[in-house]
């Protein structure tokens, strides 16, 4: 038997397969969401002068989500993201500037 009849025969093709289906769908979602925020952090700011650091914090969450998926279904990394682990923090984010930013 070949290679590609073994490894297309598995189990373990098929059910990656069927995952990075799932996650295709979940990352069709997240860019949703993602653009959501955006939009209510640009509403945001319009009337405050300042991002809402609750959005921030979770765009970036939602950005590494999304970092987890790509790294998964590319095949860079195993572990499977949201729901097969824990939703990613918020720790490696930079904190939300209250003041703004320099010009260069």
């Amino acid at each position: 038997m070949s290679k590609l009849n073994q490894s297309v025969g598995s189990a373990d093709f098929w059910l990656r397969l069927l995952y990075t289906l799932l996650l295709a769908l979940a990352w069709q979602v997240t860019e949703l969401l993602l653009i959501a925020v955006v939009i209510l952090q640009i509403g945001y700011r319009v009337f405050t002068a300042k991002a809402d650091p609750r959005l921030a914090e979770f765009g970036s969450s939602l950005s590494a989500y999304a970092a987890q998926i790509g790294r998964y279904v590319t095949g860079a990394s195993e572990q499977k993201p949201w729901p097969f682990m824990e939703w990613p923090t918020d720790n490696a984010a930079a904190p939300v500037s209250e003041a703004p930013a320099e010009k260069i």
